[in-house]
This record gives C-alpha cells, sequence and structure tokens, in this order.
C-alpha cells in the first residue's frame, strides 16, 4: 500500500505569518494535531505540531538536566500564564519545526511507519514533486490497518 492511499489530502494549512492563537484555533476546530507551514509559493517550510505549542523537556547547555521550555523561553510554575500573554505574538515561524521528516507518495506505508519511529514523529507530510498534497498520522495508519483486513 502507498501513502497516497492512507493519506489525508484535505488540508489545513498555515503561513509563516499566522499566529499561535490562531494556529491554536485550527487545532481545536479541527481536531488535528499539526499544521504544514507553506510560503507564498506554497512550498512547505516548517511544520507546527501540538508539542510546538506546549511545554517541551530542554537540554540546559553542558548539563545533564533537562528544564521544561515553551516556546523557546525556560518555564517554572510562576511564568506560564505570562509566557502565554506573550504568545499571542509569536507566529508559525516563531514556534514551527523546519527540518521536516517527508514521505512521498508513492513511497511505502511500511516505509513511512518506520520513518515515523526512526524520528519519533506522529505527523509526516507527503510530496510528490516536491509539492505538498497530503499528511499521514498515526490514525491514519491505523485506519489503514482495520480498513485493509478482509
Amino acid at each position: 500500500m502507498k501513502a497516497k492511499e492512507v493519506m489525508s489530502a484535505d488540508l489545513i494549512t498555515v503561513k509563516p505569518s499566522t499566529t499561535v492563537k490562531e494556529i491554536a484555533g485550527l487545532f481545536s476546530k479541527h481536531r488535528i494535531g499539526s499544521v504544514p507551514v507553506l510560503d507564498d509559493r506554497g512550498q512547505l517550510v516548517g511544520l507546527v505540531t501540538e508539542t510546538d505549542l506546549f511545554l517541551k523537556k530542554k537540554g540546559i547547555p553542558f548539563s545533564l538536566v533537562k528544564a521544561p521550555t515553551l516556546f523557546q523561553q525556560w518555564v517554572d510554575a510562576d511564568r506560564i500564564e505570562e509566557i502565554y500573554e506573550q504568545s499571542r505574538h509569536h507566529t508559525a515561524e516563531d514556534v514551527m519545526t523546519r527540518v521536516v521528516v517527508c514521505a512521498q507518495a508513492d513511497q511505502e506505508v511500511g516505509d513511512v511507519a518506520c520513518l515515523m519511529v526512526r524520528h519519533g514523529v506522529k505527523h509526516i507530510p507527503v510530496l510528490q514533486n516536491d509539492r505538498l498534497v497530503g499528511m499521514i498520522t498515526r490514525q491514519d495508519l491505523i485506519r489503514s490497518l482495520v480498513e485493509g483486513q478482509p
């Protein structure tokens, strides 16, 4: 089975200038966990996931300690509300993952699943001739397993 057979082709995309607040609204309204970021030419330049909008653990330089970050700022419990308030000014370009793991439309679904595991991602944009044509999520892979059974 090929990636193009299981991908979602009805995509919601954003521009680098789309605000974090707007992205969070899209996640909530459409019950999605990521949006591809496209430049003015329609080229994929990044991906914003729920993880990009939530607390992450980041290593402190020269230390084994991992501390929470939000929008690339160190966070303590007393500052979370302040940082969320500041986030109204953040855009997709500020928080997006720039090195995006992608699949090709004709790639085998098993290979796409391996990419997800290898890179620890839940969403993979699907390209055809360097253009975004779809998205594959873990849910799409699970659905293909269920629907592919006799």
